[in-house]
């Protein structure tokens, strides 16, 4: 790891449209990536980076016997809601702060348009029926205060350095009572997401969510939580023993296709205001091109919805299947991991990417030698949703 980077002068008083080039530094490094993934790569001549896809954070939970349960076969209906708060994909939303532990010390930070705010499922719902959704009001409540705005994220799975004491566990234990197989390693434990008593479960969530906070207009969009983090991905950074519990738990590419659908279908019939933005990640164990590209086009049939990526980098770069819907683009790493500077995600993210949300690490928004260019990045922004 790099120490925190300082910017260049060309840097710190450049223009939006600043070439990358004049800022010096190279591309992100990868935060982490699934064996098998790996092992699958060489059969395609598209990268990882290319189509849109990143690698993401550590963590290798394995395999816990539990009782199997039905996979369901049906869909939720998706053809009754429909979302009435849009976002422009061509206009530029402004700066949230990302990975800041949902603290309030910069809420009256001038250049932030607002936060990201992360929870976990079972921080939430401790007993089934029992919400406490104080937890996320209060942490609101500073950013409104100040004018802006926050994207909420509610996760089911994580890894255990992400979020302590929730991300390690972000499922609730009852929910495991009712039947729900887990994957358990490193004091990580993962659901089995299809399974039909986690499915039951977290469809009744999402829709309570949806009644505290579909319509808030202090809400940009909801981050869905599908998969682990909410990364659109069963297991980030599996480990060789944790693929083939996966596989003995019933993973197939086609699988997690469905239940990726099916999550996002909770929130399709819940959220019938606020937008929803998945994350779209690697997301398939086996690399299967098809079904990366059918989900893309999934999500982006539905009204109102948008994209989320999570690799934003000096050198980052997306297909043309992500055009056409507002896109949120979040740092991959740091700028003192990465070895970037921040003029250069940021020019990369809005004159290559014409992203409309920027989701910056917490680090690089109180880098002193950042707030020149941040003020000049918060002027071009445009007041929306």
């Amino acid at each position: 790891m790099r120490g925190t980077t300082t910017l260049t002068a060309a840097c710190v008083g450049a223009a939006l449209s600043l070439a990358v080039a004049s800022c010096g530094g190279g591309g992100g490094t990868a935060g982490g990536s699934h064996q098998k993934r790996l092992q699958s790569a060489a059969k395609s001549t598209t990268t990882t980076e290319s189509r849109g896809r990143s690698t993401s954070h550590s963590g290798s939970p394995a395999h816990q016997e539990a009782p199997a349960t039905t996979v369901p076969t049906t869909l939720p209906p998706t053809t009754t809601t429909t979302t009435t708060t849009t976002v422009s994909s061509t206009s530029f939303r402004g700066i949230y702060e990302f990975a800041g532990n949902n603290s309030a010390a910069d809420a009256d930070n001038p250049d932030l348009a607002g936060v990201v705010l992360v929870y976990y499922w079972s921080q939430i719902e401790p007993e089934k029926g029992t919400f406490d959704w104080n937890v996320i009001q209060d942490d609101m409540a500073p950013w409104v205060a100040a004018g802006k705005k926050v994207i909420l994220r509610i996760s089911t799975s994580g890894v255990a350095s992400w979020d302590p004491p929730y991300s390690g566990s972000g499922t609730p234990p009852w929910v495991f009572g009712d039947g729900t197989r887990a994957i358990s390693d490193n004091g990580e434990t993962v659901p089995v997401y299809w399974d039909q008593a986690y499915l039951s479960d977290y469809a009744s969530f999402v829709q309570t969510f949806a009644q505290q906070f579909d319509g808030n207009p202090d809400v940009s969009f909801i981050g869905p939580g599908i998969g682990m983090g909410g990364e659109t991905l069963p297991e980030t950074n599996a480990s060789a023993a944790g693929i083939a519990s996966w596989e003995a738990d019933g993973y197939t590419d086609a699988q997690w296709l469905t239940t990726v659908e099916q999550i996002a279908s909770f929130f399709r019939t819940s959220f019938h205001q606020t937008p929803i933005f998945p994350l779209v990640d690697m997301t398939f164990f086996d690399g299967n091109e098809a079904d990366y590209d059918a989900l893309v086009s999934w999500f982006k049939a539905i009204p109102g919805w948008g994209l989320q990526y999570d690799g934003l980098t000096s050198t980052s770069a997306l297909n043309a299947e992500w055009s056409g819907r507002p896109i949120s683009l979040e740092q991959r790493n740091p700028t003192s991991t990465s070895g970037d500077c921040l003029c250069g995600d940021i020019a990369q993210g809005l004159d290559r990417l014409h992203g409309n949300y920027l989701l910056i690490y917490r680090s690089d928004i109180d880098e002193p030698a950042n707030s020149a260019y941040l003020r000049r990045t918060a002027s071009e922004a445009t007041p929306g949703p």
